[in-house]
């Protein structure tokens, strides 16, 4: 059935499913209905997609001045004011999407019209305060700041008009270089100024006049903050208002003081003049703007451990390829915030298909490239070493490499790193754990095993020249005939799998299990990637693991042998 016919359906269908006075017409060009209720223009839309979109709401003439609770007024499409509906989707019964969206519509509104819903000015706060900013509005963009009720930060104003507003100067520098490669010299001061509580939409400042009543009425000392800094005479000053809703919610949005100036561009009052105004006269010299505030950390909300972001770990990597360069991104998606990164390695083609790094990395030290890579998807990293050599070499040339790190991750799959690490970790004072990860060939098996550095040896799983007593798989498949013949051939998504494997684990050590535990962890593959490499477990695996899963499975020992 096509869209018109759809529409003809329900437009038959809604004969005598409305109270008497309401008036159900079709319009425009088929795709809604337009009615009174409430007293109220009401006007459902359903676009292209339906029905397998939901239809969406709307209130016609719309009068910003009477702001309405979950009410989005939409100033680009004449007077309307979208109805904020949580209706559900339903394709197999556009009827009923319809209906619905009318009933739910109906509720909110006598809900509005009796007050009952005033309290969402409070608690959606910022929602409202993006609804309602004027056409044209420049951007502020913060970061940092959500534990932060008041005092004084650094901001950086961009050529296109956008304030990017940083806790400190240290860390709006180094935000700048690693996501922009460039220095913010010059940072300037602004004022994060405590709402005491929440005005309702009318209430917001959209010039100075009302900026300073919303100074006066709504702020905890703000007005004198503010005044304080503009004696300074500074061109443009962003604020940010800090509040918390009564649902816990907190919310900081922007508005911007921007000096008058004369034909000449010049302050409209000398400066020495300037710097004795009380409060109230200082701000009346500046223009004021609300801004488009957003948050360039609102992923951190998303995190199931945001702790790590606040207790700086670092994480010292030795081995950079495949394994580890994975690893080593998604732990700094979770919130580790410094690293040290070492490998001896150039990136090659044949690393490209299934490595972190991709073809514009080729030629360049994995460990360096990894650090860009790093610090352009994560620009608030708080500090990333890049060291090309060995890691041997690294010790030999900073012998306080390991200081201060919580956790070393070994992913060379190298017999010889990995017992000079063991060595080097086990005559420590303070304790230092580490995990060791490696796949066995054609990725049938991942380990990842914790040493906690308090008395376990990670060699005692191996014998004297390397071969590991507690392999899981054999395959026959031939292996790529290159010089050593050393590398299996395996792809991203086996990388993947790989990957999570070792970073769970060091993400569930930083995170404060496994204290003083040795683990050791084994993800082995699917039955279909076992046959594909003619593989099979070995009888040590099947009398001390079992018969693994068809799908793939993890399983866990103590590291004893």
């Amino acid at each position: 059935m096509d869209i018109d016919a759809w529409f003809e359906t329900l437009e038959g269908a809604f004969e005598g499913k409305l109270p008497d006075d309401h008036s159900l017409i079709r319009t425009f060009g088929g795709q809604g209905w337009r009615m009174r209720t409430m007293g109220v223009g009401l006007v459902v839309l359903a676009d292209r997609d339906f029905p397998y979109s939901k239809p969406q709401a709307f209130v016609e003439a719309y009068d910003r001045k009477r702001p309405q609770p979950h009410i989005e007024p939409i100033a680009k499409i004449g007077e309307l004011g979208r109805v904020c509906l949580t209706t559900p989707t339903t394709p197999n019964d556009p009827l009923f999407s319809v209906q619905a969206a009318v009933r739910d519509a109906r509720l909110l509104l006598r809900a509005n019209e009796k007050g009952e819903e005033d309290e969402d000015f409070r608690n959606d706060f910022g929602s409202y305060w993006s609804h309602y900013l004027p056409e044209g509005a420049k951007a502020a963009r913060l970061w940092g700041l959500s534990r932060q009720v008041s005092g004084i930060g650094a901001f950086a104003h961009a050529s296109d008009g956008t304030y990017y507003c940083f806790p400190d100067k240290v860390s709006l520098r180094r935000y700048s270089s690693h996501l922009w490669n460039a220095v913010v010299r010059d940072p300037h001061q602004f004022p994060i100024v405590e709402l005491r509580k929440f005005p309702r939409p009318e209430r917001f400042p959209t010039d100075t006049e009302t900026l300073l009543a919303f100074l006066k009425r709504y702020t905890v000392d703000g007005l004198h903050a503010v005044g304080q800094l503009l004696r300074a005479r500074p061109r443009r000053l962003p604020i940010v208002f800090s509040g918390t809703a009564p649902n816990g919610r907190v919310f900081k949005i922007a508005v911007a003081l921007v000096i008058r100036q004369d034909a000449k561009r010049r302050p409209l009052v000398k400066a020495h003049i300037h710097a004795k105004l009380d409060d109230e006269e200082v701000v009346r010299l500046y223009d004021a703007f609300p801004l488009d505030t957003r948050h360039l950390d609102a992923a951190l909300t998303r995190l199931s451990n945001r702790d790590l972001t606040t207790m700086h770990c670092k994480v010292v990597f030795v081995g950079c390829g495949a394994l580890g360069s994975g690893i080593a991104m998604m732990l700094a998606k979770a919130g580790v915030t410094r690293f040290v990164l070492v490998d001896p390695e150039i990136l090659g083609w044949e690393n490209i298909r299934r490595h972190e790094l991709g073809a514009e990395f080729v030629g360049e030290p994995k460990a360096v490239a990894l650090k860009r890579r790093i610090e352009r998807a994560i620009p608030d990293v708080e500090d990333v070493q890049a060291v090309t050599g060995s890691f041997q070499q690294a010790i030999e040339a900073n012998p306080g490499l390991l200081e201060d790190a919580n956790l070393v991750i070994a992913a060379t799959g190298d017999w010889g790193c990995d017992a000079y690490l063991d060595r080097a970790v086990s005559v420590r004072e303070v304790p230092l754990p580490t995990i060791y990860t490696w796949t066995e060939g054609f990725a049938l098996a991942t380990h990842a095993v914790l040493i906690s550095g308090k008395g376990g040896h990670f060699v005692e799983g191996f014998d004297v020249s390397g071969s590991f007593k507690g392999k899981a798989s054999d395959a026959q498949r031939d292996t790529p005939p290159e010089c050593g013949n050393t590398t299996s051939p395996f792809g991203a998504v086996e990388a993947a799998q790989s990957q999570a494997l070792a970073a769970k684990l060091a993400l569930e050590l930083l995170g404060g299990r496994h204290d003083g535990e040795d683990v050791w962890r084994t993800r082995t593959c699917e039955q279909s990637t076992l046959e594909d490499a003619n593989g099979t477990w070995t009888e040590y695996w099947l009398e001390s693991r079992g018969e693994p899963s068809e799908f793939g499975q993890i399983s866990e020992a103590a590291w004893e042998f």
